[in-house]
């Protein structure tokens, strides 16, 4: 029967096992889990810990469930890697706003360079789309986030890079809400429409290092922004 520590959960002591496992090749990719009936037996805990433990592990990526055959080990993918860190990103309440902006600002700088020198008429026609469709959206705080966050996400997309994109997109969710939420009050929709015009026209003019200074300077001045919003609570 498995020992816990006093302060870890059931379930997060068998994801940690289970995992490990997985992680260290001692459960294979396509294997078939044990049952729950003889996973409660092997770790000695209720079927409700299983499960909640199981579904975590499937939301991670690692797992996927077959109706009427079972549970198995999952192929390790660019899918997985999103469906973990949006896992990740949906349970972790503590994440700070200023740890996802650092890590924006480290990844999309580089990805505003290489759309400049790899994105296609497409992903152009889409930007200027979104453009377009941020200036209509000034004032409504939340459709104006959701497309700021979209034109960030087709930046990556036209960056050629499937993983920068893909980890994008996984926290596009808190992404969003970051955005709606820390702001402040006051017409900043102009400033946003501004710096997004300045990145897009350095992308369409194929300037790499003035559309990663561009994006740099976009992402430095939210975060600042956001720093003063916290200094005056």
């Amino acid at each position: 029967m498995l020992v816990y520590d006093e302060k870890m959960q059931r379930s997060e002591a068998i994801i940690r096992l289970i995992e490990g496992e997985i992680l260290s090749g001692k459960m294979p990719v396509g294997q078939r889990l044990e049952s729950e009936e003889k996973l409660c037996e092997r770790f000695g805990v209720s079927r409700t810990v299983i499960r909640e433990a199981l579904q975590q592990l499937r939301g991670r990526g690692l797992l996927y469930s077959i109706k009427g055959s079972g549970t198995y080990i999952a192929e390790s993918n660019l899918d997985t890697l999103a469906n973990a860190m949006e896992a990740y990103s949906a349970l972790a309440e503590d994440l700070d706003f200023l740890e996802l902006i650092d890590f924006r600002i480290l990844i999309e700088t580089e990805c505003a360079r290489l759309a400049a020198m790899h994105a296609g008429e497409g992903v152009i026609k889409e930007l200027r789309r979104l453009m377009e469709l941020m200036r209509h959206s000034s004032g409504d705080r939340t459709e104006f986030s959701r497309l700021d966050i979209a034109f960030h996400l087709m930046i990556a997309k036209g960056s050629g890079n499937r993983i920068y994109a893909t980890v994008l997109r996984a926290l596009e969710k808190k992404c969003i809400d970051f955005a709606r939420k820390n702001r402040g009050e006051g017409d900043w929709f102009p400033v946003i429409v501004s710096t997004h015009q300045a990145i897009l026209d350095a992308i369409e003019q194929g300037k790499a290092d003035q559309a990663a200074d561009a994006m740099h300077r976009h992402l430095l001045s939210s975060r600042r922004q956001f720093v003063d919003l916290k200094g005056e609570e």
